[in-house]
């Protein structure tokens, strides 16, 4: 069985690549492990720059939701310099934050995790929303909107 998830990059604050904050051209990846996550799914670059990049792009895939789903995400930062990506951090996040476990699917999660750089040492934070968006199925069986529980 698949599901549909829907991820939101929002923002990232102190963000420094090379002893350096980056002020421009700062990019989002999602990705499940388990997948070539580096592909999967990308937010558009942040041209307007400053401190705190600013993005605000829907992306939506699919993932599997049965006995292989995947147990960590990964949401990598990087800035984009001389034509080629510059990974300032990478965050794990559980799945299981966003997959119901803790909240139902169908609910919205506003995330924020720490970035973590090539070398092990913290680098920023990045912000982000995630939900799994309920099938016909779903509404149609009765699950009700969490609200309403």
């Amino acid at each position: 069985m698949s599901r549909k998830i829907q991820i939101t990059g929002i923002s990232a604050e102190d963000l420094v690549y090379n002893k350096r904050p980056v002020k421009k051209n700062a990019v989002v990846a999602f990705g499940m492990a388990g997948n070539n996550w580096k592909h999967l799914m990308r937010t558009s670059v942040d041209e307007t720059g400053g401190d705190y990049p600013v993005w605000e792009d829907k992306l939506e895939t699919e993932f599997s939701s049965g006995k292989e789903l995947p147990t960590v995400m990964y949401v990598e930062v990087s800035c984009r310099s001389s034509g080629e990506d510059k990974r300032v951090g990478t965050a794990r996040v559980p799945v299981k934050d966003f997959t119901g476990e803790y909240a139902p699917e169908g609910f919205l999660h506003c995330l924020s995790y720490r970035l973590w750089d090539e070398y092990g040492k913290r680098n920023g934070i990045v912000n982000f929303s995630v939900r799994i968006v309920p099938t016909k199925s779903d509404l149609k069986s009765g699950l009700r909107p969490f609200w309403l529980r």
